[in-house]
């Protein structure tokens, strides 16, 4: 049975390329049949980190994964927020997605708050995983990066990056998940992706600094869900509290003795969270 379902999936499933206005070429895959959903990956990873969802999700949905610019198999040249959206929103147009459910981890959060405040009447619904509007520690607003670090971070991307990129990866994750039965095959996902251009990370670094979306949840009608990892640092319960006094229409979701990245970790709860959340 479980031979016949992944052949069945593999068969549904498309690798696409798709050469923007703008002249970038973007990579994304498309998976299954349904109810489209867009997945949207942070700093550093790719559309391939979603793999687990995919496989899960694809026998009722419409997964589709896109590798932001510098990161998987996308090119790069230097973009904001807003071109991200915009070319995200031609990929849709182009697959014939009208209506979507969007999905997004860490950075990818922002690019999802921008695109839904270029097509909030064509987004249904948005599930966030380890995101929030504001990355960056600031007056009032407990986030978990302080300027500093993000800075010093970047400064370290002059050197040897890809050690420097390994290192701070390995902070993402709890005690536990680092010596739990996933951690090989988080290892492994990673280790098949093309590393991130070091550009992009500096650039993806710099928006982490200055992003401030914070005014956009309260204009965000959609249904919203946050899945926040207890050990979390990036986004502890005080801004997860924070985020709840200002978003309208949320759940909240957590996630116990898990880091930025459950849905690598504990990808049956996560996945059995967002699938609640996407039929609610």
């Amino acid at each position: 049975m479980f031979v016949r379902r992944h052949e069945e999936f593999i068969k549904k499933f498309i690798m696409a390329q798709l050469k923007t206005n703008r002249g970038l070429i973007w990579h994304y895959d498309i998976a299954g049949s349904g109810e489209p959903v867009l997945f949207i990956h942070g700093f550093g990873a790719s559309g391939h980190w979603w793999s687990a969802q995919k496989e899960s999700l694809a026998r009722a949905y419409q997964v589709i994964t896109v590798d932001l610019p510098g990161h998987g198999e996308s090119d790069w040249m230097p973009v904001g927020l807003n071109e991200m959206a915009v070319d995200i929103r031609q990929i849709l147009n182009a697959i014939g997605a009208a209506y979507i459910s969007v999905a997004a981890s860490s950075f990818g959060g922002l690019v999802a708050l921008e695109l839904y405040r270029m097509m909030a009447g064509h987004i249904m619904r948005m599930s966030f995983v380890g995101a929030i509007p504001k990355f960056a520690r600031g007056p009032n607003y407990p986030a978990g990066l302080d300027i500093d670090k993000i800075r010093k971070l970047s400064g370290q991307f002059n050197g040897d990056y890809t050690a420097v990129l390994d290192i701070f990866f390995r902070s993402l994750f709890t005690m536990k998940e680092r010596e739990g039965p996933r951690s090989q095959w988080v290892k492994q996902l990673r280790a098949g992706d093309p590393v991130p251009r070091r550009e992009a990370l500096k650039a993806f670094l710099d928006i982490l600094e200055k992003a401030d979306l914070r005014d956009r949840l309260s204009s965000v009608i959609c249904p919203l869900q946050f899945i926040t990892g207890s050990g979390d640092y990036i986004c502890p319960r005080e801004i997860m509290d924070w985020v709840a006094g200002h978003a309208y229409n949320a759940r909240f979701d957590f996630i116990d003795e898990c880091g930025h990245l459950p849905f690598l970790t504990e990808v049956e709860e996560y996945n059995r969270l967002l699938e609640d959340f996407l039929i609610s």
